[in-house]
C-alpha cells in the first residue's frame, strides 16, 4: 500500500519499532546505572566497609557480653535512660530507681555482682547502690540518652531483644556514623584508601571502642564530634567551607558530653600556628602579609564557636544546682588533689592513653588482657613523637602535627584546672576524657605509615585485635 506515491509501514512494524527503541533506552539507562552504582562504591569502599564491619562487630561483642553492666558508670547511664522519657532529665541529688536497681539486681555489674539488689523485688535498696543511691547524671543533658531511646525503642520493638541489649545497640549505630567521620577527615588529610581503611579498623579494634559503643557510654559521641569539628576546621582554612559551620557544632558538641570541649583547644592552636606559618612564608617571600588561615572572618568564627561551646556547658552548670532535688548531693568518695604529680600524670596519658582506655585490664587476674594493647599505645606515641623529628615541616601536615602534639599533652592537664576552679573539687581524671584528640592523632599515624609493609602489620594487628575483642565479649558474658 502507498499514500501519494510513498510505501508505507505496516501499524505493527511501527510499534515494534518503537518498542525495541524503548528496549535499548531502558537497557542503556540501566547499564548507566549500574556504572554509577560500580563507580560510587569504589570510590567510597573504604566508608562503606568500615560502615558494615562496626555494625557486624559491633553488634556481635554487644550481644556476646550479654546484660552484665559496665563498670564505666552505665548503672547511671542506664537509670537516665529509664527516667528520660517521664523525667526529661535527671536532677541533682536524685535517687537511683527501681528500674535500674532490677538490671543491676538480674544481671550484675562487671564485676561488683549485684550490689546488694535482689532480682525480682522490683524496689531499690539505695544502700548498696553507688554513691549511697543517689545518681551523678545530672551533669548530663538529655542529648545523648535521647538517641538511646530514639535508636533503641524501635531496636526493642522489632527483634524483642532485652531493653538495654536494644539500648546499648544504639552505640554501634553511633560507631558507623563516627567511621563516615573520621574517614572522611583522613582522606581529606591525604590518607589513601588503605591507609585510612586500617586505622578506621584499628580504631573499631581499639578498647575505647569497645567499652564506649558495646554499653551505654556517654563518650559515643566524643569522637565523632572531635573529627567532625577538625573536619571542618581545615576545610575552613583552606576556604573549601565556611567556617560559620562550626556554630551549630560548638552547640552540639557540649550537650552530648563536657569533654568535647578539648578538641577547641586543639583547633586554636592548629590555627594559629598555621597564620603564623603563613606569615613567615610571605614575609621570606617578600609578599605583602595576607590573612589566610589568620583572616578576621575565619578567626571569628572559631573564637565565637569555642566561646559558643563553653557558655552552652557553663549555663548547664550553673542551672543544675537551680533544679536539684532536696536533700544531699551525691558523693563519689573519689576526691583527690590536683597536685603536680596528678599534672604530670595527665600529660603522660594524654597520647595514647585515650584511645587504649581498657578497665577489662583490671578484671580479669591475667594480664593478657592489658598486654594485648600495648602495640597499640606504641603506635600512638611513636606516631605523634616520630612525626616532630622525621617529618620535614611543610604547610599542610606542620601545624596540624604540632598542634596534636601539643594539645595531646596539654588537654587533659587543662581540663583538670578548670574542673578544679568552677567545681571547687578534684578526682582523677582517666585518660578517656581525651578522646577528642583521637581523630587528629589517627590522621598524624596516617601521616607515618608510608611504608606497605608497616601498612600491612597494623591491619594485621587490628584483625587481631577484632578477633580479641570478640573472645572478650564472650569471656565477660560468661564470667558475669
Amino acid at each position: 500500500m502507498t499514500v501519494f506515491g510513498t510505501p508505507s509501514r505496516s501499524m505493527d512494524e511501527a510499534m515494534g519499532t518503537e518498542e525495541q527503541g524503548l528496549t535499548d533506552q531502558t537497557q542503556s539507562q540501566a547499564t548507566r546505572g549500574r556504572a554509577g552504582i560500580s563507580a560510587w562504591g569504589k570510590r567510597h569502599w573504604v566508608s562503606i566497609a568500615l560502615v558494615l564491619i562496626s555494625l557486624v562487630y559491633g553488634g556481635a561483642v554487644t550481644l556476646l557480653h550479654d546484660d552484665a553492666v559496665s563498670p564505666i558508670d552505665e548503672v547511671v547511664y542506664l537509670d537516665y535512660t529509664f527516667k528520660v522519657w517521664d523525667e526529661g532529665f535527671v536532677r541533682q541529688g536524685e535517687t537511683f530507681g527501681d528500674d535500674v536497681a532490677e538490671v543491676v539486681a538480674c544481671d550484675h555489674v562487671v564485676p561488683f555482682g549485684d550490689l546488694g539488689q535482689k532480682c525480682g523485688s522490683g524496689k531499690v535498696d539505695l544502700a548498696g547502690m553507688p554513691n549511697k543511691g543517689i545518681t551523678t547524671g545530672s551533669g548530663y543533658t538529655p542529648a545523648y540518652f535521647w538517641t538511646v531511646r530514639l535508636i533503641g525503642d524501635p531496636i526493642h520493638a522489632v527483634t524483642g531483644l532485652s531493653q538495654v541489649t536494644s539500648w546499648r545497640l544504639s552505640g554501634v549505630i553511633w560507631l558507623a556514623g563516627t567511621m563516615l567521620m573520621l574517614v572522611g577527615l583522613l582522606r581529606r588529610t591525604g590518607a589513601s584508601n588503605v591507609v585510612a581503611f586500617t586505622l578506621g579498623l584499628l580504631f573499631i579494634a581499639s578498647p575505647y571502642a569497645w567499652w564506649t559503643y558495646t554499653y551505654l557510654s556517654t563518650d559515643t559521641s566524643v569522637v565523632f564530634f572531635g573529627a567532625a569539628i577538625l573536619f571542618m576546621t581545615i576545610e575552613a582554612v583552606h576556604g573549601r567551607r565556611s567556617p560559620w559551620w562550626l556554630l551549630p557544632l560548638a552547640v552540639l558538641a557540649p550537650l552530648f558530653k563536657i569533654t568535647n570541649l578539648l578538641v577547641f583547644g586543639l583547633v586554636l592552636f592548629y590555627l594559629a600556628i598555621h597564620s603564623i606559618a603563613a606569615r613567615r612564608r610571605a614575609k621570606a617571600a617578600g609578599e605583602p602579609p595576607r590573612a589566610r588561615s589568620g583572616s578576621r572572618r575565619l578567626w571569628g568564627a572559631v573564637a565565637l564557636a569555642t566561646v559558643l561551646a563553653a557558655a552552652v556547658q557553663v549555663v548547664w552548670m550553673r542551672l543544675t544546682p537551680l533544679l536539684a532535688v532536696k536533700g544531699p548531693g551525691a558523693d563519689q568518695g573519689i576526691s583527690s588533689s590536683l597536685s603536680g604529680s596528678e599534672l604530670l600524670r595527665l600529660m603522660l596519658s594524654g597520647v595514647s592513653g585515650p584511645i587504649t582506655h581498657n578497665p577489662a585490664a583490671g578484671i580479669f587476674p591475667s594480664t593478657i588482657y592489658g598486654d594485648v594493647f600495648i602495640p597499640l599505645a606504641w603506635i600512638m606515641i611513636a606516631a605523634i613523637v616520630g612525626s616532630l623529628m622525621v617529618i620535614r615541616w611543610d604547610p599542610e601536615r606542620g601545624p596540624l602535627i604540632w598542634a596534636t602534639a601539643i594539645a595531646s599533652v596539654t588537654a587533659l592537664p587543662a581540663l583538670g584546672v578548670v574542673m578544679a576552679v568552677l567545681t571547687q573539687s578534684y578526682f582523677d581524671l582517666p585518660a578517656r576524657y581525651g578522646a577528642s584528640l583521637i581523630p587528629a592523632a589517627l590522621v598524624v599515624v596516617g601521616f607515618m605509615l608510608k611504608n606497605r609493609i608497616m601498612i600491612g602489620v597494623t591491619a594485621a594487628y587490628a584483625v587481631f585485635l577484632l578477633v580479641f575483642g570478640v573472645a572478650l565479649a564472650v569471656r565477660v558474658g560468661l564470667a558475669f
